[in-house]
């Protein structure tokens, strides 16, 4: 007997993999605990494909589809969500699901440091959570979104494309919008926003100029904004913030992040030691009078020094994030080094976290 798209799906729900690729008549493609990506016996036709997509897309859905366009959807089978991207390509019809867990974990799940959660408890100011796709993004923010629901009595609202977690409302009051659904563009959701007497506003993604200047102004209002950028660092998410700026505007914008940013968290998914899954690697900067100096000044490059000797602060750069998971033996040494910035000290500040942590104990 020939498997359904559903049969198929069973499987695929029960196993521990990250994202599925679906190709009519080839063998299905998931990526594995290590991101590697590994082929399954089963195969779907392009009539049980599109069986499937024509159960899930909206009637306008449909003809943009078939009119050459990318639909992103959100689909649930069972207790299990996914992220789908539906697209062409030379030969065929694709899906790429990313696989997301039924409820948004807790901080302590994805082990983010404790001394940030007072920040998400702020009347205002812009957090933004940065890196690269597959890097946790979305999951680092439903554990935010999450803690503020069960600590804060106040209004979120979430602009997503698609809708990913779905919250249970706590002490919080949650509204979930999806741009393309119950909002026409990421613009019209944030002006709109404001009218909706909104606390909290989470930006799942700041990718043009109009957002990125739509959720400065949301901050300045007196609300905290949440926000995602597909940067590798602080410091790029800095200069990619005020560069998506025409250049007349450039000193207005830099004088306008540095008295609204609060933090930056730019964060990998590296291979774990033991092979078992991947864990979260965070480079973290803080807001404090040199960085918002550095911000207005438009001296980026400068802003790396200050997070090396901020470390009791709370600051944590890329290396000793690195560093201290090597000393606690969650990846492994080689992994890390190609990631580093500072090969020649990286050593010295692994021995200094293996020494920490004997203090510790």
């Amino acid at each position: 007997m020939e498997n359904t798209f559903f049969d198929v799906m069973d499987v695929i729900s029960k196993m521990d993999i990250s994202d599925v690729h679906i190709w009519e008549d080839t063998k299905i493609a998931v990526r594995n605990a290590l991101w590697e990506i590994v082929y399954l016996d089963e195969e779907l036709s392009r009539d049980e494909i599109f069986g499937f997509t024509n159960s899930i897309f909206h009637h306008t859905q449909i003809d943009d589809f078939l009119n050459g366009q990318e639909i992103d959807i959100a689909y649930e089978h069972g207790d299990v969500r996914y992220r789908v991207n539906v697209y062409h390509d030379v030969r065929w019809v694709n899906l790429a699901m990313r696989k997301i867990t039924a409820a948004p974990p807790t901080l302590e799940e994805i082990h983010m440091p404790s001394n940030l959660n007072n920040l998400y408890l702020k009347d205002k100011w812009l957090i933004l959570v940065t890196g690269p796709t597959g890097s946790g993004k979305s999951t680092t923010l439903a554990a935010i979104i999450q803690y503020i629901n069960k600590t804060r009595r106040c209004h979120i609202i979430t602009l997503e494309d698609p809708i990913e977690y779905m919250y249970k409302q706590d002490k919080a009051l949650i509204t979930q919008r999806e741009v393309g659904k119950s909002t026409l563009s990421w613009a019209n959701g944030i002006k709109y926003s404001l009218r909706q007497d909104p606390d909290v506003i989470m930006i799942w993604e700041m990718r043009d100029q109009e957002t990125i200047a739509a959720a400065l102004t949301l901050v300045e209002t007196g609300h905290l904004v949440l926000g995602t950028l597909h940067t590798v660092n602080a410091m790029q998410t800095i200069t990619r913030v005020i560069d998506v700026f025409p250049p007349h505007q450039q000193s207005q914008i830099a004088v306008q992040l540095s008295m609204t940013l609060e933090a930056v968290i730019s964060q990998r998914l590296i291979s774990r030691k033991d092979k078992k899954w991947r864990v979260a690697v965070r480079e973290i900067m803080l807001q404090n009078t040199a960085i918002a100096n550095l911000i207005r000044e438009k001296k980026v490059p400068q802003m790396y020094s200050v997070m090396e000797t901020q470390i009791q602060s709370g600051m944590v750069t890329m290396d000793h994030a690195l560093a201290r998971l090597v000393a606690t033996e969650q990846i492994d040494i080689n992994t890390a080094a190609s990631k580093v910035k500072n090969t020649s000290g990286f050593v010295e500040l692994i021995n200094y976290y293996k020494s920490k942590q004997q203090n510790d104990d």
